[in-house]
């Protein structure tokens, strides 16, 4: 627990944050014709890793109690 928060919900947040920013560097790729792929394939990759963190979490958390 962070700041008596549960990790499963800082993980959340960081996913969300993640997930805006590679819907951010998506646009800017298709619409903008901004060269920042690269950073897009990354964020796209850290989003899907962070909401496998977070799901794993959230079971541990809701169905077997156990808090990290």
């Amino acid at each position: 627990m962070i700041l008596n928060t549960p990790l499963a919900v800082w993980i959340g947040i960081l996913t969300f944050i993640s997930l805006f920013t590679t819907a951010s560097l998506g646009l800017a790729v298709h619409k903008f014709n901004k060269n920042v792929f690269k950073y897009h394939k990354f964020f796209a990759f850290t989003t899907v890793t962070l909401a496998i963190m977070h799901v794993v979490l959230d079971i541990l958390w809701l169905y077997f109690g156990i808090t990290i």
